[in-house]
């Protein structure tokens, strides 16, 4: 069963991009891509991603009444979460994604981040990188716009 989100045609326009044909040959140049995450338990990671960090559920295909594949949303960020199955099982937990924040929407994030009591770390990536992971060990990488970075690098030395 599928719950589907309904999207305008504006949304699909920008979703799926322009097909321009260069040369005779026709590309697009802006695909709609989202990233998957395995998860060893998909209603738990739903309850996670929905109740805890607060993210809005998308569409949730089931199987045998429960989540198993399904797509979640914040702040124009979109993840699909997948159930591991025996050929899959390994796939859990070593997902990563990154996530470079501007001036305008670090500080909004972090406001979020606070106001929900999500737990985070800090740790080294080329820069002070603010990590959040889920029940299985993925990883969200933020990293923040150089202003902010001072307090994030505080972090890290005390920890």
């Amino acid at each position: 069963m599928w719950a589907v989100r309904r999207y305008t045609s504006a949304d699909a326009a920008t979703r799926c991009g322009r097909v321009i044909a260069r040369n005779g040959i026709q590309i697009v140049d802006n695909f709609y891509a989202r990233s998957v995450f395995f998860v060893k338990d998909a209603e738990r990671s739903l309850r996670f991603y929905t109740e805890t960090l607060g993210f809005a559920l998308d569409w949730n295909h089931q199987e045998e009444g429960r989540a198993y594949v399904f797509q979640v949303s914040l702040l124009g960020f979109e993840l699909i979460l997948n159930q591991t199955e025996p050929s899959t099982e390994a796939r859990a937990g070593h997902g990563r994604l990154f996530i470079g924040l501007d001036d305008d929407q670090a500080a909004a994030f972090r406001k979020y981040v606070e106001e929900k009591r999500i737990q985070t770390t800090v740790v080294p990536w080329g820069k002070p990188t603010l990590v959040i992971r889920d029940l299985d060990e993925n990883e969200l990488f933020f990293w923040v716009p150089e202003n902010e970075r001072a307090s994030l690098q505080a972090q890290l030395a005390g920890a």
